[in-house]
Formats: structure tokens, sequence, C-alpha cells
């Protein structure tokens, strides 16, 4: 099937130090303070900002959403994945249209589901479309609203950035994670078994993307 084959294939998994960046920058968009949004995007960027995200600093949560290019080069721009537009488009017709949702905000989509969008990249890489809806589900309920999701995307994608940096077992991290999530006032079991399996999906993706590149020094 073409689109099974689009979600797996393509650019480099992004490195926990570039999912923890992109995290903090809708993190900050989220609650408001835009320039500390901006101060994560390198000099020579903010100096020159791609034409998509040129009216950035005029974001306001309650007004603005993000169109599929914002998402793409807000992504592109602060970590250097190549995400497309049309994977993206693809997603949003197919079954994964059931976790990300239509789009929220006029035409455009919330910064919500912009985090989903981003763990559906970071996933590809292990799982499929089906798996990773199926995963998603377990903790994101109704696409159209926030209200009954078991932890906000938002919040969920910084707790993945922040483990994702670990180098600990992943069976061993379930007190720490129990503990930074009881912190953000959430106990659901299930936060904590999506989070290892994206853990995983993360590390395992890593560990490939490495030794291709040393298996490709000697032949």
């Amino acid at each position: 099937m073409a689109i099974e084959a689009d979600y797996r294939k393509g650019g480099c998994m992004r490195d926990a130090t570039s999912i923890q960046t992109l995290a903090d920058c809708l993190h900050y968009m989220q609650v408001g303070d835009v320039d500390r949004a901006i101060a994560l995007f390198p000099e020579e960027v903010r100096e020159h900002f791609p034409k998509e995200l040129r009216k950035i600093h005029l974001f306001h949560i309650e007004k603005n959403g993000l169109s599929i290019n914002q998402i793409v080069a807000l992504a592109n721009t602060l970590t250097g994945e190549h995400l497309s537009a049309t994977t993206i488009q693809n997603w949003t017709k197919r079954e994964v249209r059931k976790i990300i949702g239509v789009p929220r905000v006029g035409k455009k989509y919330s910064l919500q589901q912009a985090a989903i969008i981003y763990l559906l990249d970071d996933l590809k890489h292990l799982f499929s479309l089906e798996e990773t809806s199926s995963l998603l589900a377990l903790i994101f309920n109704n696409p159209d609203r926030d209200e009954d999701d078991l932890i906000s995307p938002i919040d969920f994608y910084r707790l993945y950035a922040e483990y994702a940096k670990s180098t600990s077992p992943i069976d061993l991290l379930d007190t720490r994670a129990k503990r930074s999530i009881e912190k953000m006032g959430h106990t659901h079991p299930n936060i904590v078994h999506v989070l290892k399996l994206c853990l995983y999906a993360h590390r395992v993706t890593t560990l490939e993307l490495e030794a291709k590149h040393y298996l490709n020094r000697f032949i």
C-alpha cells in the first residue's frame, strides 16, 4: 500500500535534543510566551525566517492555528528533520485521521494537533499506521476536543522529549516516569505504557541509524 510505504520511509529520526527543542517551542507558544519560543531558533534563522514562519511573533493560541506547511516548517527549521507536507496530507486523509482530527482553528490545526503529528512522525520509523493510531488512542480520545484526553498531546510530547534523552533501561523508568506524570496532575497507567512504547521506538530507531552509519564507514 503506497501510503504505508510513504509512512515508513524517509528522513532521519530527530535526536533527543531536537525533540526537546520542538516540544519546548510548542509549550511556550501554548502559554503565550512567543518570544521565548522564538529564542529557541538559531540566530541565523531568526534573522531570515522561512516564509511560513515569518508571522510566528504574532501567534495567539486562541486566534491562530498552524497550517500543514507551518507545521512542517516549524519541525524542519528547529530539528532538521525532513518532514513533508505530502506525508501529513496523506495522514489526514487516511487511517490516522481519527487520531489527528480535522483542522480545529479555522482551516488550520491546533498546537495540540501539531504535537500529535510530530509524535506520528517519530513513531513511523518502527510502528505501522494502524499500530500508531491504536497506541495514541490509549491516551488521546476524541480528536475534536482536548478535555477527554488522559494527558494533553503537548504535555505528553514534552514528557517523551525529557525521557528520550535518558540512557537508562526503559523498563527501569517506571517509577521516575510515574512521578513526573503525577507532578503534571495525571495518574492513569496508560500514560506510562504509551510513553515506554514511544521510548522503545525512539531507541530502536536510533540504534538502527547508528548501525547503518557505522556500516557505511566500511563498505
